[in-house]
């Protein structure tokens, strides 16, 4: 049986997100930025959208200062509550990297060096956070 509402591509879902976005930030010297969710670089482009996209990853710090690392679910895209599938950590910083390369890898292997970046960033502000603690 046929598919009664098919998806749009995700190029057609840039089309239509690229101008028209809440998450767009407009920075110095015409650089745009983007504050959305699974962006790794923050960069507003299709390459690395997070709602354009179906395969995205995304890092972040979680309020008891440990690391959530979600990835889109591609087959429950139509269900927004299941489609994504985290995970949250306070492992030390060499066991959690070579896990998010690992899920970048099955994910989306071209955005690897930018998971990594961003999981470092992420790194440095919980540590930040941690010092700010102790004095």
């Amino acid at each position: 049986m046929a598919d009664r509402h098919p998806e749009a591509s995700s190029q057609f879902q840039w089309l239509l997100l690229k101008n028209w976005n809440s998450f767009y930030r407009k920075g110095l010297n015409n650089t745009r930025f983007s504050a959305e969710p699974g962006n790794l670089y923050n960069k507003h482009s299709y390459k690395y959208s997070g709602l354009a996209n179906n395969n995205t990853v995304h890092i972040a710090q979680t309020a008891d200062n440990g690391l959530q690392v979600s990835k889109a679910r591609s087959k429950k895209t139509r269900n927004p509550k299941s489609s994504r599938e985290s995970a949250t950590t306070k492992k030390h910083h060499s066991k959690v990297s070579k896990s998010v390369g690992k899920v970048v890898r099955q994910t989306r292997p071209d955005l690897e060096r930018a998971a990594l970046a961003r999981l470092g960033r992420v790194h440095q502000g919980l540590l930040a956070s941690k010092a700010s603690k102790k004095t």
